[in-house]
């Protein structure tokens, strides 16, 4: 796919047709003449190979290629360069289809989707195509106006286009990747070619959840696409996302295309007319070339530049080095393993996931990680039970739209159903102190996890503490490196995946993230994971619940249905009834025959005047058939010869 004396003759010297039809065969040629202001630099080798894969997309001899490249390899510019190459080509495919040639092999394409993480730089590449069909002068001698649409005054502002249809009607849309694939229609023609750009990004990378939506979609995609469609998929780091992407190529076989260009490879400059290794032989070369732009760039100034932050962005962007993004803090084989064995929860109680039930036996502990409740970071508790072998996380939370004050009356509600066990929140100036405020009002203080400071020299606690858990530099990596450790030799079981994966993804980048604010960790998506660390340093302090020996059973309660035809007489008198300690409502009823005798009270309290019988027949028939049980009846009528009946009837006098 070099450019020959022959290839050069024909773009230059040829007719317009001659020109039109090898650039419409030909991607290479295509790019290397209409858009050659991209060429600032000799092509590297790798080019080529994107150039070719582009091609064996669009004509169909390719199903699906990844391009994982470095930040500067020029891979989205060329992926945009072949998107107005699929919209130019259509003109001459039409062409020859209309002269009755056969165009099978040539790969026509209707419907080009554009998906990122962010919409909107999807809808900036849309608008860098639509700038080259409206304003590239010899694609436009050549091919006509293929966009003849003029630009909104916002997306001339913004530098974005959300979608448009070519002259030769081709529909191009932005969408983001969040959004399912199932529902795209044009016509009725489904998308047949999609672009995929920066799919993986800060936020992706740091939350399991977002990933595993996205790589979801991305599998459900492929039933919501044309028969006959192609993907080209750009990334950097082949984790998470673009991790899922490279397996699904690979699995392809013949049909898929994988690429990995790190800035050097082997100790070789991968695209030696662009960059130097050092700054030496930079100044040594540039010192002929006048024009600025073609001046070659060295690398130890870009990763000076890249790095200045005290991030290792050199490496990750430049070298495609996933450990440099932050190296495992957790054995991903075996938390994979986890994750494999990893069950559903056995129940959900108005959010709380339980895989275990209380037992009064059983020493337990609860700790929690506090949030704003803005949609944001969660509010989160992870339960442990410290008395089986391995101990087991048995529940766990999350919300992330609960208030602080609001989140320690769930924690609340949790612990009574787990016998009121210790709780170790979480305290940090954003949303910990009105959590722990709450909780001391509702909650025994005992019960609350207090943090004793630890005098080394004396050997004993330097002041009294204070309630809560700090979780800032000097505590942080103590209470990750315990919950690895119990992980990672069998002394914990965590059966719940979103946890596990939170562990899979998390990386030492992030354990040096956390705390560094000094008000408790800052980044985002590790909430239940920093829960569930605090509760495995609870274990120990974790105690089973006493029992209280010094409770006497009543010597007698009385238990006692209520009969009435209407609710609220009912109601009032059950309160009535509640007020007395050794009372007890067992059931209320409109008709007491048969609720009598399905209950078998001490004291049946019924009115009068019932609306199928009386009173007085419901009395006697009661106390026929079941002696012991006695009835008091109420009625508004004060009359001698109808206490006599109820007396008599067997009511008590």
């Amino acid at each position: 796919m070099k450019l020959t004396k022959e290839k050069i003759d024909l773009l230059v010297n040829g007719t317009r047709d001659e020109r039109v039809y090898a650039c419409s065969r030909s991607f290479f040629l295509f790019a290397a003449f209409y858009f050659t202001k991209f060429f600032t630099f000799k092509p590297a080798d790798f080019h080529e190979a994107f150039y070719e894969d582009f091609q064996h997309l669009v004509i169909g001899t390719l199903k699906e290629a990844a391009w994982i490249a470095y930040r500067e390899s020029a891979k989205t510019s060329i992926a945009k360069i072949g998107l107005s190459w699929i919209i130019a080509r259509k003109q001459v495919i039409e062409a020859l289809r209309n002269s009755g040639e056969d165009v099978s092999g040539w790969g026509d394409r209707l419907y080009i989707n554009v998906d990122s993480y962010d919409k909107a730089n999807a809808e900036s590449i849309l608008f860098d195509v639509v700038t080259e069909l409206q304003g590239n002068e010899l694609l436009i001698a050549d091919f006509g106006h293929l966009y003849n649409q003029s630009r909104t005054k916002d997306q001339a502002q913004l530098k974005r286009v959300s979608n448009f249809v070519t002259a030769n009607g081709i529909r191009v849309e932005a969408h983001t990747a969040l959004t399912p694939m199932r529902g795209r229609l044009y016509q009725h023609h489904r998308p047949d070619f999609v672009l995929r750009d920066d799919l993986e990004n800060a936020i992706t990378a740091e939350s399991p959840v977002v990933t595993e939506k996205i790589i979801r979609l991305l599998d459900e995609a492929k039933g919501g696409m044309a028969a006959h469609n192609a993907s080209l998929t750009l990334g950097i780091i082949e984790e998470g996302v673009m991790g899922y992407v490279k397996r699904s190529v690979i699995t392809l076989g013949g049909t898929g295309r994988l690429r990995f260009i790190p800035v050097v490879d082997r100790s070789i400059i991968t695209w030696p007319d662009k960059y130097v290794s050092t700054d030496a032989e930079a100044v040594a070369i540039n010192k002929d070339i006048t024009d600025p732009t073609k001046r070659k760039i060295w690398l130890e100034s870009k990763k000076r530049e890249l790095n200045a932050g005290g991030r290792r962005v050199y490496e990750v962007e430049m070298m495609l080095d996933p450990v440099a993004a932050g190296s495992p803090f957790f054995d991903r084989a075996l938390i994979d393993r986890y994750l494999r064995e990893a069950t559903e929860a056995k129940s959900i109680k108005a959010g709380l996931h339980i895989w275990h039930d209380y037992n009064p036996s059983h020493a337990y502990a609860v700790g929690a990680d506090t949030a704003k409740g803005n949609g944001g970071d969660h509010s989160t508790s992870v339960i442990i039970d410290f008395t089986t072998r391995p101990a087991r996380q048995i529940a766990s939370y999350a919300n992330n739209e609960m208030p602080a004050d609001l989140f320690a009356h769930e924690l609340k509600r949790q612990e009574d159903i787990y016998g009121t066990c210790l709780i170790a929140p979480e305290k940090n100036t954003e949303s910990g102190g009105s959590c722990l405020t709450s909780l001391k009002m509702i909650y025994p203080a005992d019960l609350l996890y207090r943090q004793v400071p630890h005098d080394r020299i004396a050997d004993k606690p330097s002041a009294s503490g204070e309630l809560g858990w700090e979780t800032n530099h000097a505590t942080k990596y103590m209470i990750l490196n315990d919950l690895r450790a119990a992980v990672e030799d069998g002394l914990l079981a965590i059966g719940d995946a979103r946890i596990l994966k939170v562990m899979r993804s998390f990386t030492h980048s992030h354990a040096d993230e956390l705390g560094s604010s000094g008000q408790g960790h800052s980044t985002n998506h590790f909430d239940l994971l920093m829960a569930a660390a605090i509760c495995w340093h609870m274990r120990k302090y974790a105690r089973v619940k006493e029992v209280k020996q010094d409770y006497e059973q009543p010597e007698f309660e009385r238990s006692i249905l209520i009969v009435d035809d209407h609710a609220v007489v009912r109601s009032g008198v059950r309160r009535i009834v509640e007020d007395h300690p050794d009372w007890s409502v067992v059931a209320e009823a409109a008709d007491g025959i048969a609720k009598a005798i399905a209950t078998e009270p001490d004291v049946v309290i019924l009115d009068y005047a019932l609306p199928l019988i009386d009173g007085i027949e419901a009395t006697r028939q009661i106390r026929q058939r079941m002696p012991s049980i006695e009835v008091l009846i109420f009625t508004m009528h004060d009359n001698d010869n109808l206490l006599r009946d109820m007396v008599k009837a067997g009511a008590r006098s």
